[in-house]
């Protein structure tokens, strides 16, 4: 029987690891048992997350003193190669040794800093994750994805490398801006739009919910995206095939992202623009309709998710940051695209006078 601060727990299989989800509130005493089996943890998080948990860390290190906090800038620009070689100085420092722990304490940008730490620290070392952001609980802290931006692309560094466990806990989402929330939103419709219909049709349905962000409702879509990712993963964990269907509308994200210097949008915002611009695709090829359109436009204006990239976004140089794209075979960018909602389709190829024209659209959507 579960405790009663765990509103739902799943399992991630995968061939180098299994390991525990749980999504509910207040859960440090289970992430504690955790911690008493490690003689020395580094806890890794932002300035921003400082600022809100000063006393949370504090308690922490208290009640274990093997415990140190290590603090970096918060906001995607600084997730480098910078401020990962400044982690390992301090993990070196602080005697961090190959059996002991690492905690990601934050959002994406910290969970991914702090995997591909504990990725390559020392050639690897355990990490668990404790996601601060609605993105972070039902996206990148889940299937082992760690990674650093260069200059030229997102994620262009990395490792795959599987968590102990997620600690998704819901009080944290209460401080929470509503663009971040917004933000990690669109991760959870593009599991509904590329593996559950009817998962996208609830999220639709109970905009309202969402939006005043109900307990229930909430811990609902960070369990059921987890557990769909989760069947993902388990089937290809290392991306070399099915996997790669939740890079659904990044192609396009990553290169906007990139583009800006990761300082105009956020990541879920980005993704919006990219989906969207696919769906356009889509029902341009009559295999979406203006209906399916509609809906997912409705769906992002609701939510105050962008649809148009700015007039001054100059298309032939997001068109070169698109090839710095991980999903590049024989010198062609994959797409994922989707055979109707639900239902993806991937290792797809879209002519460049397409791109063109999709970045042009949502240029003229301002």
């Amino acid at each position: 029987m579960q405790p009663n601060n765990i509103l739902y727990q799943l399992t991630v299989s995968t061939p180098t690891l299994t390991y525990p989800i749980y999504v509910g509130e207040r859960l440090h005493d289970i992430h504690k048992d955790f911690f008493e089996r490690y003689p020395r943890i580094a806890l890794i998080t932002n300035d921003t997350i400082l600022d809100l948990y000063e006393k949370s860390i504090h308690n922490i290190k208290v009640d274990f003193p093997q415990v140190f906090h290590v603090v970096v800038k918060d906001g995607e620009k600084h997730k480098n190669i910078s401020t990962l070689s400044e982690i390992y100085h301090e993990l070196i420092a602080e005697r961090l040794g190959r059996d002991g722990l690492i905690v990601a304490f934050g959002g994406g940008v910290v969970g991914d800093l702090a995997g591909f730490a504990s990725a390559t620290y020392m050639r690897g070392i355990d990490y668990i994750q404790i996601p601060t952001t609605l993105l972070a609980m039902v996206d990148s802290s889940v299937g082992g994805k760690t990674a650093i931006n260069l200059p030229e692309g997102k994620n262009i560094v990395g490792a795959f490398h599987q968590p102990q466990a997620v600690f998704s806990d819901l009080h944290f989402l209460d401080t929470l801006p509503i663009d971040q929330f917004n933000s990690g939103l669109m991760e959870v419709i593009k599991y509904g739009l590329i593996l559950d219909a009817s998962f996208y049709n609830s999220i639709i349905q109970n905009k309202e919910d969402i939006k005043k962000r109900n307990r229930d409702t909430i811990a609902y879509l960070i369990y059921r995206s987890c557990q769909l990712k989760a069947e993902i993963v388990a089937k290809d964990e290392r991306e070399k095939g099915i996997r790669s269907v939740l890079n659904f509308g990044h192609t396009i994200g990553h290169a906007l992202e990139s583009y800006s210097s990761y300082q105009f949008y956020l990541h879920g915002e980005a993704v919006a623009l990219g989906t969207l611009g696919i769906i356009y695709y889509l029902v341009d090829r009559g295999v979406l309709s203006r209906q399916d359109l509609k809906e997912f436009f409705d769906i992002l204006t609701f939510f105050r998710l962008p649809t148009s990239i700015p007039a001054d976004f100059k298309i032939e140089q997001i068109i070169k940051n698109l090839w710095h794209d991980k999903k590049i075979r024989n010198q062609r960018i994959q797409w994922i695209t989707l055979n109707q909602i639900g239902v993806p389709a991937w290792k797809q190829f879209i002519d460049l006078k397409e791109i063109k024209r999709i970045l042009r659209r949502l240029q003229e959507n301002g």
